[in-house]
């Protein structure tokens, strides 16, 4: 989706970088050698995304997701356009950071819309209240001028003392009506007053929703972050040394294999730690590993080649699964979408994977990548 005051694009004269991200250079037989990003690629096709590629960035993601225009609907002409107006307009978030965007705006405006109603439909009751009131004032003073003007007809021969004494009473009732007025003014005025002070308590809570929404993802940010190098690796064997440091060694070893298995030698490891509780058969029951790496491009790396380690006949490395260090919010994200993944598996389908938030089926690249 497209919208918004602000861009993230990928331009045909960018510099060899991107994101953050080193550009490197891929050379197959009797082709071109071309200049790639490391672990860019479009999200819904599944090409690489290069210097020359032209392709939006998702503006919140932190996952680097990119989309090609081919994918995205726009031409080459209308790309070029946009990305070097200067007076453009655009955002484009990836389909789960669109969703977590407007369902939270949705959210809030809905509460908003709600609060609104109910205060509208208290005005509105307190208005039917006042206009009933002033109907009935309005009759019972229409009554008693009908009783006077009938006085007044019987009484016309009485002394002039009556009349001055019903003359004064029919002063006091045409002065009542401006007094029904003062009172009404007085009503609308606390009416006003009224709503003025119901507005301000919604407006402070809408607020504080909002602050808080926003400091939850500021949060998810920061651990995001903080977590962007760290792989969770399962299957691998557990020391039974007692000493904690020849555990970590023998740890340090076993991944140090690893890697030259999958061919990622030159991948370095800061920190290694098991998670949970020992288990009193370590080699039997190993616990999975914690592995912070020395830079993100390493992981990303580390994570599409650990794939072949499922080839491997010997070893035991076939047992071996890696993934990324997840936060506790995107845990909780990915179990439904764990549960489908098995669902369709027992249903017979194949070569599935969960990618951009979505069960899909791996295209073409994907599989060649994984051999």
């Amino acid at each position: 989706m497209l919208s918004g005051s602000k861009q993230s694009t990928s331009s045909p004269n960018a510099s060899s970088t991107k994101g953050g991200k080193k550009a490197s250079t891929t050379a197959c037989p009797g082709k071109k050698s071309i200049s790639v990003l490391t672990g860019c690629t479009c999200c819904d096709c599944g090409d690489i995304i290069g210097d020359d590629s032209k392709a939006l960035q998702c503006e919140r993601c932190v996952e680097e997701t990119w989309k090609c225009s081919s994918c995205l609907g726009i031409s080459d002409e209308l790309y070029d356009e946009l990305i070097t107006s200067s007076k453009n307009c655009l955002h484009w978030f990836c389909s789960r950071c669109e969703e977590y965007v407007f369902d939270n705006l949705s959210m809030n405006g809905e509460k908003i819309a709600e609060t609104l109603s109910n205060l509208t439909d208290k005005t509105s009751g307190i208005e039917q209240h006042l206009n009933a009131n002033f109907a009935k004032i309005e009759q019972q003073l229409m009554d008693r001028i009908n009783v006077v003007e009938q006085l007044l007809e019987r009484k016309a021969s009485s002394d002039l003392v009556q009349w001055q004494s019903m003359e004064g009473r029919l002063q006091k009732l045409e002065e009542k009506p401006s007094i029904i007025e003062e009172s009404q003014e007085r009503i609308e005025l606390k009416v006003d007053q009224l709503k003025n002070n119901m507005n301000e308590p919604m407006v402070q809570a809408v607020q504080g929703v909002l602050r808080g929404a926003l400091q939850h993802d500021k949060e998810e940010e920061m651990e995001i972050e903080r977590r962007k190098k760290n792989v969770i690796v399962h299957g691998v064997s557990e020391s039974n040394a007692d000493n904690p440091e020849q555990r970590v060694d023998e740890d340090l070893t076993l991944l140090a294999a690893m890697f030259h298995e999958v061919g990622v030698e030159e991948i370095k490891v800061e920190n290694v730690v098991r998670l949970g509780k020992k288990n009193s058969d370590p080699a039997q029951h190993p616990r999975p590993m914690k592995v912070v790496l020395d830079t993100a491009e390493g992981k990303v790396q580390l994570l599409r080649k650990a794939k072949n380690l499922r080839l491997k006949q010997e070893g035991g490395w076939e047992r071996v699964f890696i993934h990324q260090d997840l936060t506790p919010r995107q845990r909780e994200a990915r179990k439904p979408l764990v549960a489908e993944l098995k669902q369709r598996k027992a249903n017979g389908e194949s070569n599935l994977i969960i990618f951009n938030g979505k069960v899909v089926q791996k295209r073409a690249s994907q599989l060649i990548g994984t051999n």
